[in-house]
């Protein structure tokens, strides 16, 4: 028997399953869809906590967004027994000119949101855990939080499920189809499902040929990330008194970074945002990271933060679904109407989960995007 649903999310991934979550909520009969597990460690990005932040040195549009994500993250986290966001704010550090601090400094006076600009020695003073340069300056949003990914994700498809949801994981959708019956997809096992609409939310597989809009608009990279342990001997807190992080150095090169905020993953996780990428090819991918990359950011972590062990104790490999100007691609499928789908998150995509969930969502059950998105649709590249 072919079961049809008014909604079906393909990729349960964190917007996936943001989708899901607001669906839930007002619609009936959905479904989630997605090839791997509920946390799939084959999947875009790794580890549990991300950054929120609104002080955004890429630049004032995201501003709309990044309210609506922030007040769904909360009401999320009101929703669940456990904590979902820890209020450790956000410190962002780079040379007097730079566009971490420049930028980041207009977007917050522009979004009315509350900072603080700090000399070298005031960001010494206040987080002892960084070494900064003489002459490189701070800001800091109180308000910025870390966010516990994988919990987040979970609780997500709970809420979903007890609200009537219905998930499969372990099948892959292989084709989506226009018929008679609104649009038909084909799974991996032969299944066939019909739905009103769906939206697509699969991370580095939106580059495969279920729909055409994406072709030549995106490239995926793989992107090593790292955790580092505290030195045993130091005397900072680094669980407590630890801030979510940007610190950009001299040569460009952009460091980010999150506290520890639960027991299942040790001490602080570290990465490069915009160096170290190379183009993904799954073969390499599931490589190790290359011993030229650890021994760079071994480096940095030296020069930045003498109270960490500088060798990591563990790395992953990420994937950044990049487009041409590192912006978000939002859309419907030109060829199939009632397909609405998000990619190229380029990055940054994670705190905009609860936002683009409910966005996308919204344009699922009423058939229409919400012209906050045109700004990031695929046709800004026609």
């Amino acid at each position: 028997m072919v079961r049809k649903y008014n909604v079906v999310v393909v990729g349960l991934g964190i917007i996936g399953s943001a989708s899901l979550w607001r669906l839930s909520h007002s619609s009936s009969n959905v479904l989630g869809i997605d090839a791997g597990a509920p946390i799939n460690l084959s999947g875009s990005s790794h580890g549990a906590s991300r950054i929120f932040r609104q002080a955004y040195w890429e630049g004032e549009a995201y501003l709309p967004l990044l309210s609506l994500s922030g007040d769904l993250w909360r009401e999320l986290d009101d929703t669940c027994d456990r904590r979902l966001i820890v209020e450790t704010g956000g410190l962002f550090v780079g040379p007097v000119a730079s566009g971490v601090v420049r930028q980041s400094v207009e977007t917050a006076r522009r979004g009315n949101i509350k900072h603080e600009v700090l000399s070298d020695t005031e960001i010494g003073r206040s987080f002892p855990a960084f070494q900064v340069q003489e002459g490189m300056e701070g800001v800091y949003e109180a308000g910025a939080f870390t966010v516990a990914a994988d919990d987040s994700k979970c609780h997500m498809l709970n809420v979903a499920v007890r609200q009537g949801a219905e998930l499969r994981f372990g099948a892959s959708v292989v084709s989506i189809v226009r018929s008679s019956k609104g649009l038909t997809l084909r799974l991996s096992d032969g299944v066939l499902i019909h739905a009103n609409r769906v939206v697509l939310a699969t991370g580095l597989g939106m580059s495969t040929d279920l729909i055409s809009d994406l072709c030549g608009l995106i490239e995926p990279k793989s992107v090593p990330v790292y955790w580092f342990r505290p030195k045993l001997n130091n005397d900072l807190n680094f669980a407590e008194e630890f801030p979510a992080f940007l610190y950009q150095l001299p040569d460009g090169r952009l460091l980010y970074g999150t506290p520890q905020i639960g027991s299942e993953e040790a001490g602080i996780k570290i990465g490069f945002h915009n160096h170290q990428q190379v183009i993904f090819e799954p073969e390499m991918h599931r490589q190790a990271v290359a011993e030229s990359c650890v021994d760079e950011i071994s480096a940095c972590i030296e020069q930045v933060f003498p109270g960490l062990n500088s060798t990591p104790y563990a790395h992953r490999k990420c994937i950044y679904t990049m487009s041409r100007d590192g912006s978000f691609i939002i859309d419907e499928a030109a060829n199939l109407p009632g397909v609405f789908y998000a990619s190229a998150c380029s990055g940054h995509g994670f705190k905009f989960a609860t936002g683009l969930g409910h966005l996308l969502a919204k344009a699922a059950s009423s058939g229409v995007l919400d012209d906050s998105v045109a700004i990031f649709s695929a046709k800004r590249f026609i």
